[in-house]
């Protein structure tokens, strides 16, 4: 088999926008270049990137690049201030990430097709249930649906804020955005949810959330696509429905910030959801986004979103299951670490 050399598969991979610490961030602590010197080493080092980022291997030695898998045509979503070219390395990594996931977990029976009611009441009917992040992880862990932080991606990399796939036939999502608010995560992740369990994301492939930012712009920017609109309402339907809604629509515009945290505490317990999601929607409805976001930082269960995904996934997932040669790169790329032997 012809290999090229790695001078030239490096100008092969720059054609995906990766420089030369980009890429090497990418492979084990083990390699160095000097091994790629040879053929072998070549071959080696074109292997380990394109299971890396989704790749043929074989395609890549020849200097061409083949997606593999559920990015291999992916459908980018909320890409006003990204284009898809800006996410592709992350989208890759993304579905390389799942995949090497998905196959160290057990199987699972296919994921029914469920209405955001149903995915509430199965929440709530949990002794003290409670439609919040955590909640919705389990929800999603216990359905066979692994929740993947992304925390760690090459410097200079842009990333997106989530992606909801398939390897194969096992669903799969990805959180990358850095928020730390379990408020704006668990809409992330309810959204994610509704695109899955609501049949938008077919065998093989993956929708790509490219920004949802903490503004109006989310809503309109869903305004011009159906599977987005239709994901938006199954998110806010868990996550309370018209209930919540008719709640805060009675706060009225002009509610100041800390109004905002007595009531936010005051009715997320009524309507069991978290108090930060109340708030949530309430800058939805009126547009305060300023006064909602610093109104969360007076919640306390609505911090460390972070640390509760990278937490739930090392509870979920022993990574010495994961093949060997990917190990290293899910570890670091989740920040989660091996459980001890």
């Amino acid at each position: 088999m012809t290999v090229l050399p790695y001078r030239d598969l490096m100008a092969t991979l720059r054609r995906l926008g990766l420089n030369k610490r980009q890429v090497g961030s990418l492979l084990p602590a083990w390699w160095e270049l000097p091994m790629a010197a040879a053929p072998s080493g070549a071959w080696e080092f074109a292997l380990m990137i394109s299971r890396r980022l989704g790749l043929d291997a074989v395609a890549l030695a020849r200097g061409e690049l083949v997606p593999l898998g559920a990015v291999s045509a992916p459908r980018f979503k909320h890409t006003a201030r990204v284009t898809a070219q800006d996410l592709d390395v992350s989208s890759r990594i993304a579905g390389a990430l799942a995949k090497a996931i998905v196959a160290a977990m057990p199987p699972q029976p296919p994921v029914p097709s469920l209405s955001a009611q149903e995915v509430r009441a199965e929440i709530l009917a949990k002794p003290g249930g409670r439609v919040d992040f955590d909640s919705l992880l389990t929800f999603a862990w216990e359905r066979g649906i692994p929740v993947i932080p992304l925390p760690n991606l090459p410097t200079g990399v842009k990333k997106m804020d989530a992606v909801a796939l398939k390897v194969e036939s096992r669903p799969a999502i990805v959180i990358a955005r850095k928020n730390d608010s379990k408020a704006w995560l668990s809409f992330l992740l309810a959204h994610e949810l509704g695109h899955i369990l609501l049949g938008h994301v077919p065998a093989g492939g993956s929708i790509v959330e490219g920004s949802l930012r903490d503004t109006a712009d989310f809503e309109a920017e869903a305004e011009l696509d159906q599977q987005e609109q239709e994901a938006n309402a199954f998110a806010h339907e868990v996550l309370g429905g018209r209930e919540v809604q008719d709640a805060v629509s009675q706060w009225g515009p002009r509610a100041t910030m800390m109004q905002l945290v007595d009531r936010a505490l005051e009715g997320g317990p009524r309507l069991r959801t978290a108090p930060g999601h109340l708030i949530l929607r309430y800058a939805f409805l009126y547009r305060r986004w300023a006064d909602a976001s610093t109104a969360l930082k007076f919640l306390t269960d609505d911090m460390d979103a972070q640390a509760t995904l990278v937490d739930r996934m090392a509870s979920q997932i022993d990574t010495n299951a994961i093949a060997d040669d990917l190990q290293e790169f899910v570890e670091h790329i989740t920040g989660v670490a091996a459980r001890a032997a």
